[in-house]
This record gives C-alpha cells, structure tokens and sequence, in this order.
C-alpha cells in the first residue's frame, strides 16, 4: 500500500512545477511567446541604456550600429508576438482593440533604430544622441498608449 502512495505522491511533485511555470510567478510566464517578448523588451532597454550611459561617451559606434540593429529587428518582429488572445501582466488590452496603431508604433520604432544606425555611421556623438533620442520616443509613445507599468 506504501508503493501506490508515493508513486501518486511524486506524480503530483512532477505535475506541480510544469503547470507552476504558466503562472505569474517571478520569472515565468503564461506562454512562450509572451517570454519572447519580455526578454526582448528588456533587451532593447538595456541596449537603450547602454547607448546612453556608456557607448556614446565611449565613442563606440560600432556598439550603437549592433543595438540599433537587434533593436530594428525587434521592432519588426514585435507584432508577431502580439497573438490575439495572449495577454500578459504589462500589457493593456487596447493593443489588441488598436492593433494597426499598435503595428504602426513598433514600425516606427524599428524605423527609429534604422536611422540611429545610419547616424552612428557618421561617428558623431550630437546627432547620434538625437537620434537615440527619436529611439526613446517612439518607446515612450507606445508605451503611453499600450503598457501597464506595475
């Protein structure tokens, strides 16, 4: 009688983290995708950041044209993990009710991060700030419209 028990025991021990990982526990997420798009929203910041903080005084342009890069990327991929139907904590639901908006503010950010890596070609820090500048902007306009911030 011992054996069935604790195999229905350590069934349940197994079952336990695999559905613990859908909830919103501190690091996991409801789906793959929205993991997706958490991790590259933090990318994207952290690159942002680094611009900022370090490349541009650093004279790094090299460093601009990647991040700008990855960020373009992003940008054009954004929508694409956006399902119907697959919300998650910082996300507001009107990106779904405006989702040609939603689109055009993540083209716009990849367009944004094209043209800073065009300027960061030029090797000149005032208009490679201005143009890490537009970069922010565009973030900070979707996020107005379409971010929970918690």
């Amino acid at each position: 009688m011992r054996k069935p028990f604790l195999s229905l025991i350590l069934s349940a021990a197994l079952v336990v983290p695999t559905t613990a990982a859908w909830a919103h526990e501190p690091g996991t997420y409801e789906s793959p995708i929205v993991e997706e798009r958490v991790k590259r929203f933090k990318q994207s910041g952290a690159d942002i950041q680094a611009i900022f903080k370090k490349h541009i005084g650093a004279g790094n342009y090299a460093a601009i044209e990647e991040a700008a890069l990855r960020m373009a990327a992003w940008g054009r991929q954004m929508p694409d993990t956006f399902p119907e139907g697959s919300s998650s904590v910082g996300a507001n639901p009107d990106i779904w009710e405006n989702f040609p908006d939603f689109k055009n503010k993540a083209e716009a950010f990849a367009n944004a991060a094209m043209q800073l890596k065009a300027v960061a070609g030029s090797r000149q820090a005032g208009p490679v700030k201005s143009a890490a500048q537009a970069v922010g902007a565009t973030c900070k306009s979707c996020h107005q419209s379409y971010r929970i911030k918690h």
